[in-house]
């Protein structure tokens, strides 16, 4: 029989596979690979590495609403956010619904939440490492997707066959929000008012062999977020009169721009090199102009306030790999970077001809961090496996020079059955602040560095627990317990105003406390098969200490969640039909309200921002201690099924989501409000982001 000579074999994809948990000395590691990542919940149509991570015990995302990592305790400025061994700032998109890492992008996660390699340094919380795919050196690759929210193209190839390669993707929201009416209905807007956001960002990354011992690698990433809101009432008197006109013009910006160049070298099969020079930028803007006048008294107002920072900062690092012996895994390395600072506030109030200029007359302080860094990796026996580490590090800003010696120490010993017991000791300081005004609803965070006054941020942290993989690979478990304190942590003296908390003496208006976080971490992972599942549990406490505030007694951090479990399931039907699905559940965080309130004798307060004519009574409210109330129970379901077929020369999908399934009102904040028919204040609960569907179209190139 004569046969027709074919080609069609299937790709085949090498991976290294896991090692088991028991295997690992570095324990408060997780390890998210891009297939664990794609086997979540699509929200909104897209998977997203950040969400990935918030599904891991002692990792939440604080308030829906609220972008940023709270991991063990900490504040979101205290997590290093690594893009290809470059710092990102801010690494959220659209109120936290996406972040930064395109998942298409994506090759590898590995995130810390205690027992830091001594490579890392700068923050005090946590460390998160994304990995980016090199690009294919041989085949062209198309990708593209539709959807509510988020549209984007991917294209990789060669630029050079088997010498260099490129990846590009790009996103942007291809319906600005204010399209979508159940999302301005939940902000309460009126007819005339208009809201608006969007998102749009690029990667780029390029890689080139120049032989087998020498390879270069070239980032990029540049994107921006915009949300713009416009507010105009004339509420009308019993007579059918117009009162007054007020409105409010709101606008707020932020975007990332991260640029590196990485040199790998291959000295020796045994000692390989990584030359690396990024530089990262980060900047906030957010202005309101807010206009009164009465139609009842003469009686008008034009204000406007405006916040901005920018932080940049470029590096130079040199590190080390060396592997003398297969028991032995030695890095070391030496980094020196050079941060600049630009924070700012400028109000103009119109009426008065007054100008409050305090953005640091136009200063621009800058810092100098240099770091020193050796661990050695250990295995003294099969039973016995050691992580030791040293990070040494100086920050120099001109009159002050600060330095640290922080110790890293690991170790794990093997019990009977396969389970390991782990304990490590970590020593982490952080040598800029993230300012945060607490008190109002603009946002107002600036970054700043050390002073004279304000030290650096520290932090001791202790961990033991108990880790295991199951024979066959399927199951991971792990039960961890940590204790960590902090230093010269900061916060806003009480009652600071909006305007006084970013001035170029803001280093008088802050305070230096001490924090105190404690915790038990539970997780459970299927990791193979069709089924794929995860269950993460945490029993935590977080608390603060100022000695001007609560007398000096420890009090909740507002980041503060004492239960947090969060539920993950997926399986895959065929290679047609996949589904999943993500439940999480949290005890709200604490807040500090008004307690009780009165009407001064004098008739009223002179900060009262009611116009004159007004119905409504002055009073001035009396507040407490600091975080002495709860918001609600937070918990949310999101769904997620995607249907995949193949036509020659491309790939379908249809994925199909709905966020927050069962539309829960989860709070985002509360204020007091007039309830115009009893006349009485009320609490009044604000939600930004209720059950929202979406459906996203792809198609990829075979």
């Amino acid at each position: 029989m004569q046969l027709n000579p074919s080609n069609t074999l299937k790709q085949v994809e090498i991976t290294e596979p896991a090692p088991k948990l028991q295997d690992q000395t570095q324990m408060s590691r997780v390890s998210i690979p891009l297939a664990q990542v794609k086997a979540m919940p699509k929200l909104l149509g897209e998977e997203d590495v950040m969400r990935a991570m918030m599904t891991m015990p002692g990792v939440n995302g604080g308030r829906e609403g609220v972008t940023g990592l709270n991991v063990r305790g900490g504040s979101p400025d205290q997590n290093l956010m690594l893009l290809d061994g470059t710092p990102v700032y801010n690494p959220s998109h659209l109120f936290g619904i996406y972040s930064v890492f395109n998942p298409d992008l994506v090759k590898n996660v590995d995130l810390y939440k205690g027992a830091f390699p001594a490579r890392y340094g700068g923050r005090l919380s946590s460390v998160a490492d994304v990995s980016l795919r090199d690009g294919d050196m041989h085949k062209y690759h198309f990708e593209a997707s539709a959807g509510l929210l988020s549209s984007k193209v991917v294209v990789e190839g060669p630029l050079w066959k088997n010498r260099t390669s490129f990846v590009l993707t790009a996103r942007r929201t291809p319906l600005d929000i204010s399209s979508l009416r159940f999302i301005n209905n939940e902000i309460s807007l009126g007819e005339d008012d208009e809201f608006d956001a969007y998102f749009y960002d690029v990667n780029l990354k390029v890689n080139h062999i120049f032989s087998p011992k020498d390879r270069l690698f070239l980032s990029a990433y540049g994107g921006q977020d915009n949300m713009s809101l416009l507010t105009n009432k004339t509420p009308l008197d019993d007579l059918g009169a117009p009162r007054y006109n007020e409105s409010l013009n709101y606008r707020l910006g932020w975007g990332n721009q991260i640029y590196s160049i990485r040199w790998n070298h291959l000295f020796s099969p045994r000692l390989f090199s990584n030359l690396t020079t990024s530089f990262s930028q980060f900047f906030f803007v957010t202005d309101y102009r807010y206009k009164y006048e009465s139609y009842k008294v003469a009686e008008k107002d034009n204000l406007f306030g405006k916040y901005y920072s920018r932080t940049q900062n470029g590096s130079l690092k040199f590190d080390f790999d060396y592997r003398p012996h297969p028991n032995h895994a030695i890095r070391f390395g030496l980094t020196g970077t050079y941060h600049v600072f630009e924070p700012g506030i400028t109000q103009f109030q119109s009426e008065e001809n007054n100008i409050y200029d305090t953005a640091y007359n136009k200063q621009q302080p800058g810092g100098l961090e240099l770091s020193v860094y050796g661990e050695d990796d250990w295995r003294i026996s099969d039973s016995l496996h050691l992580n030791l580490g040293l990070h040494i590090s100086t920050f120099l800003i001109f009159p002050e020079w600060y330095h640290s010696v922080q110790p890293r120490l690991g170790f794990r010993y093997m019990l009977p059955h396969n389970w390991a017991f782990k304990m490590t000791f970590t020593r982490m300081v952080q040598y800029i602040h993230l300012l945060t005004n607490n008190s109002v609803f603009l946002p107002t965070d600036l970054w700043v560095p050390v002073t004279a006054k304000v030290k650096p941020q520290s932090s001791n942290q202790v961990a033991v627990g108990l880790a295991k993989t199951t024979t066959d690979k399927q199951y991971e478990l792990s039960i961890e317990g940590y204790f960590k304190t902090m230093q010269n942590v900061i916060e806003y003296e009480e009652q600071i105003g909006i305007f006084q908390s970013a001035t170029k003496n803001w280093d008088e208006k802050v305070i230096a406390g001490y924090g105190r976080a404690m915790g038990v971490e539970l997780l459970v992972q299927k990791k193979s098969g069709k089924t794929q599942a995860s269950a993460g549990y945490t029993l935590s406490r977080s608390t603060r200490s100022f000695a001007s505030v609560n007398n000096g007694r420890l009090f909740p951090y507002k980041y503060d969640r004492p239960h947090d479990l969060e539920l993950m399931l997926s399986h895959r039907f065929n290679n047609r039909w996949e589904v999943s699905a993500n439940w999480e559940f949290s005890s709200g965080t604490p807040v500090t309200l008004a307690k009780a309130s009165y009407e001064p004798v004098t008739g009223g307060s002179p900060y009262d921002p009611r116009p004159n004519d007004s119905k409504e009574p002055s009073e001035v409210d009396y507040v407490g201690d600091r975080n002495t109330l709860r918001m609600r129970t937070q918990h949310r379901l999101d769904l997620s099924a995607t249907y995949s077929w193949e036509r020659r020369l491309f790939a379908y999908s249809l994925n199909m989501s709905v966020y927050n399934a069962y539309n829960q009102k989860n709070a985002y904040s509360y204020f007091y409000q007039m309830n115009e028919k009893t006349g009485q204040r009320e609490l009044t609960q604000i939600t930004l982001l209720p059950v929202l569907p979406s459906i996203t179209f792809s198609l990829r190139l075979k």
